[in-house]
């Protein structure tokens, strides 16, 4: 369980144990030199382990052994290397191309940038490149946003004892094998971690290496016997103790397996379609359940299919091919009769003053009078009724001569042969669409007999049908009804015929089914039932077994294959390797500096040692212990900061105990470490960097500081870096430090450049630009005072420090009153370059002039009160 982790390095002690590894496990069987490969550039996943026992079975995979390119070179480590530069870089993440990160030539170079703005980029090139253990499972991927693809390249600039380099590199490939001296420290791979028993161990990178190793067979040896083991105990039951029965196919074949049985019988008849599915669970349900009780289920269940498929078939005549003609010609028919009778009509009533006699509305007009003078005017008269004195039902005026023979004429019209006629085609016409109107089914009616085949019959795939003929009718009878009145209708959509034979053919089942149940047991049909059912069982027990049966075969020959597989993880030699690298690696001179190097980062005041601890597999462990408590469990002591500087102590010490000169970089050293721990790590940083390069990415700027003064007490070059992102693209590299971690002077410099290249928006009337120029010359204004008054008490309060120099209390006199009204003046004024009175609703913006004068009263500023300060001594 590792928790603090560091040290990816390559001190020449580290490089010389994996040499040395490598050329001892030119003996190694196959399996081990490919887990030693694993193990050397990454930890190893479940998918590594897989492909390891694979290996070991000696399997179709291929061994990939370890090699000089997976490791340090050795050679290298007697070199001193520097780097000088990354640059041409290309498809990682989303850095930015066409940019060079350069680096100082010795001391310390610190490289900032806040969180997403490619840091992370850079570094992990510089892990691929450095042959990092911890790169393996850290990927570097192009930008996903970006069109351009292809591999990850970037060129390096380095030094050899001096001498100037540069080597491509691209991620598929390995890089200059000298860059492999340069050592990196990030949070990945550890030479100490906490032990499972909570202790904190150090174990140098190669003896780690093979303890993983002998671990490795001691995991793999386990999976090896627990395998044998349980084939050898398997007694498959489909031979042993089948629970199929003897008489069935599957009951036959089980007695009669032996090695010239074929897979694929036994699959074939394992293998139950979806139909014999559902007949199996029919079958087991019919038989297990009150046979009287499920004979009415069943006899009930058929008499709702059957009512529903009667429904299903008048519609679907009602629709068949030929329907939608035959109700055209009813129609035409009528209409044909129809306006037979309205010419007659003409004929009759052409002269009379008003239109439209023999029309529908007035056939209506007419019946309703003869009702009227049957029941109501003239009960005991004929209609219509004429006589003297006699009047009109509709308008009850008396009748003349013409009245009366207007109305028996309209009388005799009605009973004419020509109306007659028109009332029987329509009448027949009218009946016909009733029967097809009366023929539908109402969607209420189409679920529930799809539910009944879908959910009581399961038969998904036969409701659909059914569900898509119904819907299909229904569609061809509303076409129908809608377009038989056209003289030139549509094409009626496609019959889609209903699957009458596969329903009749359940019903047919259901009363075969309750006709069987209510047979007595010894029935001939309760017998077929019965046996229908256990051949169906037992084949789908069968297909529960059936790999068990298959693989009895071969079962023999595996187990011997496995034993010789266990031969090649004995560790005897492994131990022995180890115990050599202890005493290379881990010496009296490591632990001493160790020791030194804890106390340097001042961890909790604890004096701390290495200690010689046990053996895991016959790999001698070291732990790190109390001098005063050495049986006290350290991981329970330490806290997470000071556990980050035990990992970069022992880093240190490592390095410390060769000659190597070559570069240091430090990724996010200062990650859980409260300020007096990175104040002590500045400290040490600065130390080192007096005698080699030291490289620190970091995204805090406290620790910026805390590094900046640590090199300037003890007078080491120190020179800063910065790294941006922009809108869509990261990776932008500068020379200087942070806008808000570089000196007054050069933030003031950069704000006049910026006025000077930008006031041309304001000359040509591009108000829009001027304006975020303004805002943005107006928030460093602001800052950069604020800035200003932190150097003008820095001898005495400097930023993030914890302490108070009372040494240069007096230069605090060089302040006069007028300064501190000078500099609220000007403060103000920043303050409302871009406001104004509520009178002004669209105030025009100030000129380039008023924005240098600001810059300029600024710029005075700063340096009378720095001439002053330093005309006063310190006391």
């Amino acid at each position: 369980m590792s928790e603090t982790k560091g040290n990816s390095g390559t001190g020449d002690s580290e490089a010389r144990g994996l040499a040395s590894i490598l050329l001892w496990s030119q003996d190694c069987c196959g399996w081990q030199r490919d887990a030693l490969r694993r193990l050397t550039i990454g930890e190893l996943g479940d998918a590594d382990l897989a492909e390891l026992i694979a290996l070991c079975k000696k399997r179709s995979l291929k061994a990939v052994p370890l090699a000089s390119e997976h490791a340090p070179d050795s050679k290298a480590a007697t070199l001193t290397v520097t780097l000088r530069c990354i640059e041409a870089v290309e498809n990682v993440n989303a850095l930015a191309e066409k940019q060079r990160l350069t680096f100082e030539k010795s001391g310390v170079t610190v490289i900032y940038g806040d969180n997403g703005s490619g840091k992370s980029g850079y570094i992990r090139v510089l892990k691929k490149v450095c042959r990092v253990r911890s790169s393996k499972d850290e990927k570097i991927v192009s930008n996903i946003y970006a069109s351009k693809t292809g591999p990850q390249k970037a060129r390096i600039g380095f030094t050899v004892n001096g001498n100037n380099h540069d080597a491509p590199w691209e991620n598929v490939k390995i890089g200059d094998p000298r860059l492999s001296s340069i050592s990196i420290f990030d949070s990945s791979a550890a030479s100490v971690h906490v032990d499972q028993t909570n202790n904190v161990a150090y174990t140098p990178f190669p003896m780690k290496v093979l303890e993983d190793l002998a671990q490795l067979c001691q995991v793999i040896k386990q999976r090896l016997t627990a395998e044998i083991e349980a084939i050898e105990k398997q007694t498959p039951a489909a031979i042993k103790t089948p629970e199929c029965r003897s008489q069935t196919t599957v009951g036959k074949l089980i007695a009669q397996l032996d090695g010239r049985t074929r897979p694929e019988t036994i699959r074939a008849l394992a293998t139950l379609s979806e139909t014999e599915k559902t007949r199996l669970q029919t079958l087991k349900t019919d038989l297990a359940s009150d046979p009287a009780k499920t004979a009415r289920t069943l006899s009930a269940q058929k008499l709702r299919l059957d009512n529903h498929l009667t429904g299903l078939e008048v519609l679907q005549a009602s629709v068949a091919e030929g329907q939608g003609e035959l109700l055209t010609q009813l129609y035409r028919k009528y209409q044909t009769a129809k306006q037979a009778s309205a010419a007659a009509a003409g004929d009759l009533f052409g002269n009379d003053p008003l239109p439209a006699i023999g029309s529908e509305v007035w056939r209506v007009l007419w019946e309703a009078a003869r009702t009227y003078s049957q029941q109501q005017a003239y009960p005991a008269a004929v209609f219509p009724f004429t006589a003297d004195g006699a009047r009109c039902v509709l308008c009850q005026q008396e009748l003349d001569e013409e009245a009366a023979d207007r109305l028996v004429r309209f009388e005799s019209f009605i009973k004419d042969e020509s109306k007659r006629r028109e009332q029987n085609a329509r009448d027949i016409y009218e009946d016909a669409v009733q029967k097809l109107r009366a023929g539908d089914v109402s969607f209420a009616n189409l679920r529930a007999i799809v539910a009944i085949v879908r959910d009581e019959l399961n038969d998904a795939v036969l409701a659909a049908q059914v569900r898509k003929s119904t819907l299909t009718a229904k569609w061809r009878l509303r076409h129908i009804l809608r377009a038989h009145k056209l003289w030139s209708p549509p094409p009626v959509p496609t019959f889609e015929a209903l699957p009458s034979q596969a329903l009749a053919a359940y019903s047919a089942d259901l009363e075969t089914r309750a006709s069987a149940l209510m047979s007595e047991s010894t029935s001939e049909d309760r017998k077929k039932f019965i046996a229908e059912c256990e051949e169906l069982t037992d084949r789908q027990w069968l297909s529960l077994v059936q790999e068990d049966v298959i693989a009895e075969v071969g079962r023999r020959g595996e187990i011997a294959a496995l034993r010789a597989a266990l031969e090649d993880t004995k560790t005897n030699r492994i131990t022995t390797k180890s115990a050599e690298l202890a005493e290379d690696l881990v010496t009296n001179a490591l632990r001493a500096q160790f020791t030194k190097e804890v106390d340097k980062l001042g961890v909790a005041g604890l004096a701390i040692e290495l200690r010689k601890d046990r053996s895991s597999y016959g790999t001698p462990l070291f732990r790190v212990s109390l001098i005063k408590k050495p049986d006290a469990r350290v991981g329970e002591i330490l806290s997470e900061g000071e556990h980050r500087c035990v990992a970069i102590a022992a880093f240190l010490a490592e390095l410390s105990t060769t000659e190597s000169r070559s570069t240091l970089v430090f990724d996010d050293p200062v990650s859980s470490l409260d300020h007096m721990h990175r104040e002590n790590l500045a400290k040490r940083f600065a130390a080192e960097g007096q005698n080699r390069q030291i490289l620190v990415f970091t995204h805090d700027i406290a620790f910026l500081f805390l590094l900046n003064e640590a090199c300037h007490e003890q007078q080491t070059h120190i020179g800063f870096r910065c790294i941006t992102r922009g809108t869509d693209l990261a990776g932008y590299c500068h020379l200087n430090a942070p806008m808000n971690a570089q000196p007054v002077d050069k933030v003031i410099e950069s704000m006049q450049k910026q006025l000077d290249n930008q006031k041309i928006q304001h000359q040509q009337g591009n108000q829009e630009e001027w304006y975020k120029t303004v805002r943005s010359l107006q928030e460093q204004l602001r800052t950069t005072w604020e800035r200003a008054v932190e150097e003008v008490v820095g001898p005495v309060l400097k930023r993030l420090a914890n302490k108070v120099d009372t040494k240069g209390l007096a230069k605090l006199t060089a302040v006069e009153l007028k300064d501190c009204k000078t500099m609220r003046k000007a403060f103000g004024r920043c303050s409302k370059l871009l406001h104004s009175s509520s009178e002004v609703l669209n105030p025009p913006l100030p000129a380039p002039d008023a924005i240098q004068n600001e810059i300029t009263v600024l710029l005075e500023w700063t340096a009378d009160i720095k001439a002053r300060q330093d005309k006063i001594e310190t006391v």
